[in-house]
């Protein structure tokens, strides 16, 4: 660290009325200095820093080797001899006298680091002056560096003597204990209460032995009165030996700052930090701090401590994925590096997260998360605040709701039969009443005497059978305000049963109020005389059902806020095909309302070519379980038919049935008007192409004939090769052709049955004179007939052939063949060329990529394409093998036509 990167230690050696300096203990370079100092050399403190201090006075003043080597190695102040020089004083130079003082600085080690130089200016004087001089000069010398030592802006007082006598005090000092007087008193006398402190024990080791010492944030406990009460304070102290002319320590500088607020900041820090800690601990969520891309856990409440089933020991500064590896493909580290890096927040609800136990099973959880950047001191974003809820329980409940509904209906059936029976048997009814599935009381007479209570209802009510025989008002008092009483009492009145469900009740569990919903009958029972004399209530706990049936609602319509907020057309449907939802956008886009849409259809909507294709899709997508795409337009409420990105997702529960349908459509208009554009464009141009290339080649023709009626072999040769290149030039022109139909699905394929053999035939022939450069060879081909469109087929051997060709060296071999594959006839082209690297083996096909292992080879990359294509609308396949430096080898293979003679 660089001194000049101290603020306090810069101000005092900038305010120092005298010279000085501070080197670098290795290379003796200025690291920092005063104007006063710049002054004396002659130069300015730019050009000083990282000077030497050697080349600094050099043409007045050598400094010593010698003496700057002993204050290295004895850890020593010198005072080098007085030295005269010349100082220029506003443009006029004067003679003056400086003494150079060398000291050492130590680190907190004790061991030298800088080396300070105080350059002390003496006015020149006669040998009369001299003489006349009462004081000695080592004293002059004293009172300035007294002088001095009082306008420094830190502690500074002089202890002299072996007493340790304050000679001086200067101001800042001074103010430390403002209240005291200190000069002219010994040490220990002037602050008794450090008598025996190791302050006083390290002043008396410096004086004794010549040595410096460092305190850093010392607790000192001083008061600022004489006799006042102590205080806790803080200091840094540097205690220096002062030396007399004869090298005999006489004394002790002190250098001190207080820094006891420096220290209550740090208290309050931690104190901070602690508190923060318990506040983290406090909440009801689980909280953790990550911090950069290695994802490192800077701080974790107790929360997530026992949800991740770790101590803090084992996750406090470690990488999230070394602390739970079994997440590692899970989306939580890619999730947390996107906040990171995007600044986006991400609100996750009901997700699955799995744990591997020690025994190998597998935790399941669920939980809601939500991950928010944070900005480091820097400001820049480096971590992520994460904070979750487990809602395990509450998912499982929510699996549990249609299982509770049957169990309700079946014990309402239960019931009704139950309520029959009761005029029939009393005893009966006794039995079905402690038997029954469900919470069972019987009331009686108008006071509403508990006459009887199941075990089940007594769990509802909180209660003991100890409340049989008094009334429900004194049996439950915290009703008294709740509507349950004045209900019975109209039932009484009325002699009308009353039925509820999900009724909200408040009653007392082991001393607290407990929220608790149910379905409830009140039953009213005629005696004999057809008057209402009892009650019968019959009640089932829903409270589980009716928390997770809401958190369900709250999910869903946060799922609907969401639908609603991006820009896609979102729909929400059950395995029946019934819309339930429509996002903000799908209204918008028809022009209707959610009940218009669902009941005009939205199906409606689609155009009638695509409607047939989307139909067949769904019902794949229903026995796949795979999302359908497919791109298809709907009609907007102009009328007008829009194209979309489609995709019908099915949502399926654990056994792998369809719960849902989620629908995702994304307007895709502007992509296929660009694709038109182009394709209108390549059509154009093609077609204007082939216009003046079939003259040229009518021309060249003609030329040729002519040529072969002379002996001017170049010129037929010339004619030859440019006929060539007209028909190189006609079948790209016609390839740009096929990819724009292709591409606006008008690439026609005319079957007809025709034989493979008469079509090697005609091939071979054309190979010899098309390709002389190379050896084709074409394998007899046996009597066989396929159903194909002729052309296109031969366009695909043209292709292939001349792929071969380009990537093959001139008088190579090329063989040309088929072969029955089960089904199919297999076509082969096999070339003994430069062959193809495995990664580009599967891109062959793709539309306009050539191989880059030789840019010099012509080509646009839509010839295998258009192969692949025509191959594919023949219910066939194509493909390739190669081995580099060797040859590839081309396949395709057609079904075979069903009247096929065998190949032989």
């Amino acid at each position: 660290m660089k001194l000049s990167d101290t603020p306090l230690l810069k101000n005092i050696i900038e305010s120092a009325p005298i010279g000085s300096c501070i080197l670098d203990v290795n290379d003796f370079a200025v690291e920092l200095c005063n104007d006063r100092f710049s002054e004396f050399s002659g130069m300015s403190k730019e050009t000083l820093a990282g000077k030497s201090i050697f080349d600094i006075f050099a043409d007045q003043y050598t400094f010593d080797r010698k003496i700057i080597s002993n204050v290295i190695k004895n850890k020593e102040t010198i005072y080098a001899d007085e030295v005269s020089m010349i100082f220029t004083d506003y443009s006029k130079d004067k003679d003056i006298n400086v003494t150079f003082i060398y000291a050492p600085v130590l680190d907190d080690n004790g061991q030298i680091s800088k080396i300070a130089i105080w350059a002390m200016e003496n006015a020149a004087e006669s040998k009369e002056q001299k003489i006349a001089e009462e004081k000695t000069a080592s004293e002059c010398e004293r009172e300035r560096t007294n002088a001095i030592l009082n306008q420094i802006p830190a502690g500074i007082a002089v202890l002299s003597g072996k007493k340790l006598i304050f000679e001086l005090v200067n101001p800042v000092y001074q103010s430390l204990v403002p209240e005291r007087a200190l000069l002219g008193r010994p040490f220990v006398e002037a602050l008794p209460e450090l008598q025996d402190s190791e302050i006083n024990r390290a002043l008396n080791k410096v004086y004794q032995e010549g040595v410096s010492l460092n305190f850093s944030d010392q607790l000192v406990p001083l008061s600022v009165l004489e006799h006042g009460a102590l205080e806790e304070r803080y200091f840094t102290f540097t205690f220096v030996p002062r030396f007399n002319s004869e090298g005999v320590v006489d004394g002790v500088f002190i250098i001190t700052f207080e820094v006891t607020h420096i220290v209550d900041n740090q208290i309050n820090l931690d104190q901070a930090n602690n508190n923060l800690n318990q506040i983290i601990n406090m909440l009801p969520a689980s909280v953790v701090v990550i911090r950069h891309d290695e994802l490192i856990v800077e701080m974790i409440n107790d929360a997530n401590l026992a949800y991740w089933k770790k101590t803090r020991d084992e996750v406090i500064g470690r990488p999230f994925l070394e602390i739970l590896p079994d997440l590692a493909d899970q989306p939580f580290a890619s999730q947390l590096r996107s906040v990171m890096h995007t600044g986006e927040i991400i609100d996750i609800k009901e997700s699955p997260v799995l744990f591997v136990e020690p025994d190998g099973m597998i935790r399941e959880t669920f939980v809601d998360y939500t991950y928010q950047p944070l900005t480091g001191l820097d400001g820049k974003r480096d971590g992520v605040l994460v904070m979750s809820f487990e809602i395990t329980d509450r998912i499982r409940a929510k699996k549990q709701l249609e299982k509770y509904a049957d169990q309700l209906s079946m014990a309402n059936h239960q019931l009704s039969e139950l309520n029959n029976k009761l005029s029939k048997s009393e005893s009966r009814f006794k039995y079905v009443f402690h038997e029954a599935p469900v919470a069972i009381g019987l009331l009686q007479g108008r006071d509403l005497v508990i006459e009887s209570a199941n075990n089940k209802i007594l769990e509802l009510w909180g209660k003991t059978d100890s409340i049989i025989g008094i009334t429900l008002e004194e049996a439950l008092p915290e009703i008294k305000d709740q509507p349950f009483l004045g209900l019975l009492d109209n039932v009484f009145s009325t002699g009308k049963p009353f039925y509820a469900n999900e009724i909200k009740a408040m009653l007392m569990h082991e001393q607290e109020l407990k929220e608790i919903f149910f379905n409830v009958v009140y039953q009213p029972i005629a005696n004999t005389n057809g008057n209402i004399a009892d009650i019968l209530v019959v009640a089932v706990d829903v409270t589980e059902q009716v928390n997770a049936r809401k958190l369900v609602e709250k999910s869903e319509a946060y799922f609907k806020m969401l639908a609603d907020l991006i820009p896609a057309k979102i729909s929400n449907a059950l395995p029946n095909g019934e819309v339930t939802f429509f996002n903000k956008r799908w209204l918008e886009y028809s022009g209707m309302s959610f009940e218009n849409l669902r009941d005009f259809g939205y199906q409606q909507m689609i155009h009638p070519d695509e409607l047939e294709h989307f139909q067949s899709g769904l019902a794949e997508a229903a026995a796949t379980g795979v999302a359908h795409v497919s791109e298809m337009r709907f009609k907007n409420k102009e009328g007008k038919f829009i194209w979309h990105l489609n995709i019908a997702s099915p949502i399926l529960d654990d056994n792998g049935a369809i719960t849902m349908w989620i629908g995702s459509t994304t307007d895709i208009q502007w992509l296929k008007e660009e694709e038109q554009r182009k394709n209108d464009f390549i059509g154009m141009v093609s077609h204007e192409l082939k216009t003046p290339l079939t003259s040229v080649n009518t021309y060249l023709q003609l030329l040729l004939k002519k040529a072969e009626n002379t002996e001017d072999r170049f010129q037929k040769q010339a004619y030859v090769q440019s006929l060539k290149q007209i028909r190189h030039m006609t079948e790209m022109i016609n390839g740009f052709l096929d990819v724009s139909r292709l591409e606006s699905a008008k690439l026609h394929i005319e079957k007809a049955d025709f034989e493979i053999s008469a079509l090697f035939t005609e091939v071979s022939i054309d190979y010899q004179l098309q390709y002389s450069t190379h050896e084709i060879i074409v394998d007899p081909a046996p009597t066989t007939t396929v159903n194909a469109d002729r052309a296109k087929i031969a366009q695909v051997l043209n292709n292939m052939v001349s792929n071969a060709v380009k990537y093959s060296e001139v008088g190579s071999r090329i063989d040309i063949s088929f072969e029955r594959a089960g089904k199919n006839i297999r076509f082969i082209v096999k070339d003994r060329g430069m062959g193809i690297q495995p990664e580009n083996l599967k891109k062959l096909f793709e539309r306009y990529y050539r191989v880059k292992q030789d840019n010099k080879i012509a080509g646009f990359g839509i010839g295998l394409y258009l192969s692949a294509e025509i191959i594919k609308a023949h219910g066939g396949e194509i493909w390739a093998e190669s081995s580099l430096g060797k040859g590839s080898t081309f396949y395709f293979e057609l079904p075979a036509h069903q009247d096929n003679r065998k190949i032989k």
